[in-house]
């Protein structure tokens, strides 16, 4: 777990509060970002796997993905876990390149086994 870096994001400060917390407390090492354009730009190699909520203003978590695989394709390897409240996106967020949707709340328990399983 050591030096595995963790990008959130999500337009919900809280929301990145309280994932940020667990996951340090976990031993990760956390980056935030509150869109698709902000997380574009925090992109870096060392970053592990991205946790991304659906539903932002400026850039959501779908074109997100589409600008991944459009223009940003070296980043194409990091694990994407999509956390959002809509179930109904389930597949889309499949089909543009999430490799789980996971449907919020999500236990601060069961989080770290989650990401823990793709890394």
């Amino acid at each position: 777990m050591q030096n595995k870096k963790i990008l959130i994001v999500d337009d919900d400060a809280i929301n990145r509060k309280l994932l940020s917390v667990t996951l340090k407390k976990t031993g990760y090492e956390v980056i935030e970002a509150e869109n698709g354009v902000d997380a574009l730009s925090k992109l870096s190699p060392d970053i592990s796997l991205i946790l991304l909520d659906l539903k932002m203003p400026v850039m959501d978590g779908i074109e997100f993905m589409n600008q991944l695989r459009e223009k940003r394709q070296e980043f194409l390897n990091i694990p994407i876990l999509v956390l959002t409240t809509d179930d109904s996106q389930k597949e889309q967020a499949k089909l543009a390149g999430a490799r789980e949707v996971i449907i919020k709340p999500i236990s601060p328990i069961e989080l770290p086994d989650k990401i823990s399983s793709y890394l």
